[in-house]
């Protein structure tokens, strides 16, 4: 009884547990059905979102462009240079242009010539057509999709009857979803079908989705919603995702509809699983393994779908603002070489069609650049590298040479097997254009330098000749021998080379220009030659050698001397100023279009390249304004130009400046500022200001990590109005030499003089600081302790300012940080007279950038005539110009009487004060030196623009 009552025990035990196993497996089997389902609808959900998003982006992008293109139509029509034949030809081909550009997208475009109508459409064979149109143009109260673009009000008009349902319908065929999904399009309280021909949507959804769906479209909500449909008398419930977007102008509350059916998520998991559940019962173990492996790859196939969705995101994302910022377009080919993908900017680069460019890339006998890229690809692979980066000409069907650069990203597999690239050609012609006119640049001044009539010769510093440079070889030949690898010493006759040698060793150690005179005896004739000793730099010496036998047969006397070397100064003047002006006009172009791409979305790498260009550039600026400075100081043309001031605030502008380097460094940099120093005076503030940023420079760069610079600044009166205004710069840097405080204040001598010195510079800043405080009747001091540190003070003479002299009302207003569009807050009428097209190109960029419409004249004799015809308030004058310069033709405008008070802003790359005065004496309000930066036009103009404010306020 015992043992049936256990057996009995046992058996019910076993099957309440079997029972219960069977149940926790059949439970176990739904909730992991359920979770499956769950997952695969999430990711379905999130998927759909994307798809959506990413085709209303799309298209919104596109009617962007579309309507850019219809206002350049417009603008095109009321150039003043057109012919008949551009209104006949090329403007059928714009038109024509714009229909393949946005295929399906336009049905009909009206033209209004002034005179006339005509209209152009295509037909259903695909002819284009063009004819008068002599009904009325329809409105926008007769058609609901019509774009209207009228210009500036000279009469051109231009109407698009578009049709966005049919360009939706077409754009988003590209878009999968699955063999039930649906493509909608709501515009306003119509649902329309993008899967059928005729638009109508014959799926009915259930009122209060249809109602929710059109609430959230009308306030521009993203939904994603659990719909229920009937079709056809087939019902069902679907996954709908409504993103809202806007045809531009043409149509707004518009919102795009995708939806997959609910049953076509999980469909396909019941009979997979099915089996799957049958065997949990039998093998339970089995069951569980195999689940837990089945969860495991559901969910590493959800992870990679959507780590594959966020990648094309990024790319997408990446595209759209790569492509916006450059002229070129994307593309992606597989291990074969074919192209898979590529963005529709492919036509507008290369002039090919999207088709063929496809094209080009199958098989091994397509375009013959295509075939390059593929032997590029090939060479790359094979030299293990992971990208490859090449330019080159490229020829548009149209006959136009573009200049092409390529950079592609190589892809490998984890076995290091290809598997494709993807890559973005652009457009690099203009870029091209600039750098080749810098080549075309040092071309020019090496062709300066080989046809100076007098002799240059470069040696080392043991007198050993290295280079010349010599266009006539009289004086070569005369030495009877070859001159290169020689002793200058042993070239010159034995009774001058003492005289000779003791010239070159004093220009080595003085850095300064020495002058011997050589005579040569032959059979026939004797040559007299001035010979001029000058450092090129810490390894180099050079010199000029001139022949004045004629002068020693003409002029035996000390005026001829003194007027040779009068002319040869004027020569070195001359030479300075075109050096600065052939320097300063390709600079202009480089340093412009860096302010322009700062303006720019760049990314971390690419600000920091650009950040090298801006400082290498300033650099190169500073060092020749350096040499300009100290060849005006020494020829005695700097004059002293007082203006009202603040010394205090002056100080501060000039110490937060250089705050960024500091705090880089790790520098304490204080101010002590007397109270009396925040009172008006009167001085030639832009001296001092550049005196104090040397003094405070050079303490910032000697001094090291943790250390310390202090600048006071004090004012101490002497009598009347004038008083003493003296800075002091303290340091806790490296110090001096005491032997080498009394060189630094010499041209171009540097403490540390190797080519490894520690720190960089022209060694002529020290040298103008002296002189400028000389001439404002001051001095500077220096004192210094190697090792501890080293005190730099220098006063200067100025006066106390009138109590009226600070009211300046431009000077009120706040500083203004970002540029872009600023015309709309200091609107202009700006006439822009420029002849060079790379500064042209660059100003059209700047002003553009500003937001400012303007005028281009090519000449001085056309602004004149422009001035005439039409009312400026300023004008951008460049000062050497063919026909009629800017400075004769300001002249002109002040004849003009009332219409000639335009103010007038010089613009030139000569930078001497002489070059100013003349300007001014000529009738321009202001100057800006070229090269122009984006800051320094914003604010001429920004002044100006108030200018124009005030001057109406007071008529």
């Amino acid at each position: 009884m015992k043992t049936r009552k256990g057996y009995r025990r046992d058996f019910w035990l076993t099957l309440v547990i079997g029972t219960g196993l069977v149940f926790l497996v059949i439970l176990l089997g739904v909730s992991f059905f359920i979770a499956i389902s769950n997952a695969e609808i999430k990711s379905r959900k999130e998927f759909l979102r994307k798809q959506t998003e990413l085709a209303a982006t799309e298209i919104e992008l596109a009617i962007d462009r579309f309507e850019e293109t219809a206002v350049g139509l417009t603008d095109y029509l009321e150039d003043e240079d057109l012919d008949p034949d551009d209104f006949r030809d090329d403007l059928s081909k714009s038109v024509r242009k714009i229909f393949n550009n946005y295929p399906g997208l336009i049905d009909t475009v009206w033209v209004n010539l002034q005179d006339s109508v005509v209209f152009m459409t295509f037909s259903d064979r695909n002819d284009f057509i063009r004819n008068n149109y002599e009904k009325e143009v329809p409105t926008k109260l007769d058609r609901d999709y019509l774009y209207f673009s009228e210009g500036s009000g000279q009469g051109f008009e231009v109407s698009f009857l578009l049709n966005p349902v049919r360009y939706t319908q077409n754009f988003v065929t590209h878009y999968y979803l699955n063999n039930n999904g649906k493509k909608m399009l709501l515009a306003g309280e119509e649902l329309l079908s993008l899967d059928s021909e005729n638009g109508e949507s014959d799926l009915e959804i259930d009122r209060v989705s249809l109602k929710n769906i059109r609430n959230d479209a009308s306030i521009g909500i993203i939904g994603i919603y659990e719909i229920d449909w009937i079709q056809d008398e087939v019902s069902g419930s679907g996954v709908l995702v409504q993103y809202p977007f806007d045809f531009g102008s043409i149509y707004e509350n518009v919102a795009l509809l995708f939806m997959i059916e609910s049953s076509s998520v999980p469909g396909g998991i019941y009979n997979t699983y099915l089996f799957l559940f049958t065997g949990f019962v039998f093998l339970l173990i089995g069951t569980v393994v195999f689940f837990t492996l089945s969860l495991q790859n559901r969910l590493d196939s959800q992870r990679l779908l959507e780590e594959n969705a966020r990648e094309i995101s990024e790319l997408f994302d990446q595209q759209n603002i790569l492509l916006k910022e450059l002229r070129g377009f994307v593309f992606f080919h597989d291990y074969k070489g074919q192209i898979t993908r590529v963005s529709d900017e492919v036509e507008e680069v290369l002039g090919h069609p999207k088709s063929e460019f496809l094209n080009a890339f199958k098989g091994e006998e397509g375009h013959r650049d295509a075939l390059n890229v593929k032997g590029l690809v090939r060479s790359a692979i094979s030299q293990n590298k992971s990208f490859i980066n090449v330019e080159y000409d490229f020829h548009r069907p149209d006959g136009k040479v573009v200049r092409l650069r390529i950079f592609e990203k190589l892809v490998f597999d984890k076995q290091g097997r290809f598997n494709g690239g993807l890559g973005i050609c652009t457009d690099i012609s203009d870029q091209f254009q600039s750098k080749q006119e810098l080549i075309e640049s040092g071309k020019r001044l090496q062709n300066l330098i080989d046809n100076i009539p007098d002799i240059i010769l470069a040696y080392d510093n043991e007198g050993i000749l290295l280079e010349s440079y010599a266009k006539d070889q009289k004086f070569l030949k005369s030495l009877g021998t070859s001159v290169i690898g020689e002793s200058v010493f042993d070239l010159v006759p034995e009774k001058q080379r003492e005289q000779t040698k003791f010239a070159f060793n004093l220009a080595r150690k003085t850095e300064q220009i020495q002058t011997v005179d050589l005579n040569f005896t032959t059979e026939d004739e004797n040559q007299y030659f001035e010979i001029r000793f000058f450092p090129l730099d810490s390894k180099r010496m050079m010199s000029i050698t001139k022949d004045i036998t004629s002068q020693r047969i003409w002029e035996k006397g000390l005026v001829e001397a003194m007027n040779a070397a009068d002319q040869a100064s004027r020569a070195k003047s001359e030479f300075l100023a075109n050096m600065s002006h052939e320097i300063r006009t390709p600079m202009n172009g480089l340093l412009g279009i860096i302010d322009l791409l700062d303006q720019t979305e760049l990314d971390d790498q690419q600000l920091q390249y650009l950040d090298v260009i801006k400082n290498s550039g300033n650099s190169l600026l500073n060092i020749i304004k350096d040499i300009l400075d100290y060849s005006k100081i020494e020829a005695g043309k700097i004059e002293i130009n007082s203006i009202s001031f603040c010394p205090a605030d002056e100080l501060e502008k000039q110490v937060q400046i250089l705050s960024g380097l500091a705090q880089m460094k790790g520098i304490i940099l204080k101010t002590i500022l007397q109270p009396k120093t925040k009172e008006l005076m009167e001085g030639d503030v832009e001296k001092i200001n550049q005196i104090i940023l040397n003094l405070v420079g050079n303490a910032v760069k000697f001094t090291s990590k943790g250390g310390t610079v202090l600048v006071k600044l004090e004012l101490e009166h002497i009598s009347g109005g004038i008083n003493f205004l003296k800075c002091i710069v303290q340091d806790s840097g490296i110090g001096i030499p005491a032997e080498e405080i009394p060189k630094l204040t010499d041209p171009f001598y540097q403490v540390e003089s190797s080519n490894s010195r520690s720190y960089q510079g022209t060694g002529l800043g020290l040298a103008i600081a002296k002189k400028i405080v000389e001439l404002m009747g001051g001095e500077l001091t220096i004192t210094s302790e190697l090792g501890k540190g080293s005190v730099f003070a220098f006063s200067v003479i100025v006066k106390k300012a009138p109590e009226n002299a600070g009211e300046n009302h431009l000077a009120l207003l706040p500083k203004r940080m970002n540029w872009n569009g600023m015309a709309k807050e200091y609107p202009l009428r700006i006439l822009l007279a420029e002849d060079n097209e790379l500064n042209l190109q660059l100003m059209k960029l700047m002003l553009e950038q500003l937001g400012y419409a303007f005028d281009v004249v090519r000449n001085g004799n056309e602004a004149l005539q422009s001035i005439k015809q039409k009312e400026y308030d300023i004008i951008l004058m460049d000062v050497q110009m063919p026909v009629l310069n800017g400075l004769d033709a300001s002249i002109e405008i002040r004849k003009l009487g009332e219409i000639g008070q335009v103010y007038i802003v010089g613009l030139s790359a000569n930078v001497f004060d002489e070059d100013q005065k003349k300007a001014a004496e000529a009738g321009m309000d202001d100057y800006l030196m070229k090269p122009i930066r984006l800051i320094s036009l914003a604010e001429k103009l920004k002044e100006y623009s108030l200018k124009c404010k005030f001057s109406a306020k007071k008529v």
